[in-house]
């Protein structure tokens, strides 16, 4: 967490403390403009690395998606990564079961063997990427996060730790949302 906090240090804007500031809560500048839908190259998913896990539409499955992540980068030699992208997981997670659920049924799937929501990781020499999909076709969008507010952080902390992120369609079954970490 430390370094995701250092991370969107990096992009905060400079600020002049007055004598009566109690309290500094550095907020994230925004980017000028959301993120723009980014295809998957298909190269990615042609890579020899690739595994996923049916998630359940639950806020606690992002503790079980970190384990997994932790595991499989242990696995890979990778492990390195791990804290990075758990945090990056938990969010992609957290975002998909809160926004990407919005307007469905308590309990859905595509077909008998594919849930709605699924955790896909996938390597190449030097990358690692993170998705999640769920049946949304909603991009995700950064929120201004308020300086008192417990949430809002979340895209900017993916923002801050990967490489490159972004979102890309499943036809017909909503999207995947996708963080890449260079290793």
């Amino acid at each position: 967490m430390q370094k995701a906090v250092a991370l969107a240090h990096l992009r905060v804007a400079t600020w002049e403390p007055d004598d009566d500031d109690d309290v500094v809560v550095p907020i994230p500048a925004l980017p000028a403009s959301p993120p723009q839908f980014l295809p998957v190259p298909s190269a990615w998913w042609e890579t020899p690395a690739v595994t996923s896990r049916a998630l359940s539409p639950v806020p606690e499955e992002a503790r079980t998606a970190r384990q997994f992540v932790r595991e499989l980068l242990t696995c890979w030699g990778l492990s390195y990564l791990s804290d990075d992208a758990e945090l990056i997981i938990a969010e992609l997670v957290g975002n998909a079961v809160r926004h990407g659920l919005r307007t469905m049924a308590p309990v859905i799937s595509f077909g008998a063997d594919s849930p709605v929501l699924r955790l896909c990781l996938l390597r190449r020499i030097g990358e690692v990427m993170l998705a999640v999909t769920d049946p949304s076709d909603e991009a995700p969008t950064p929120k201004p996060p308020s300086a008192t507010g417990e949430s809002g952080r979340g895209l900017q902390i993916v923002g801050a730790l990967s490489y490159v992120w972004g979102w890309s369609p499943i036809e017909g079954h909503g999207k995947a949302v996708w963080a890449v970490l260079r290793s």
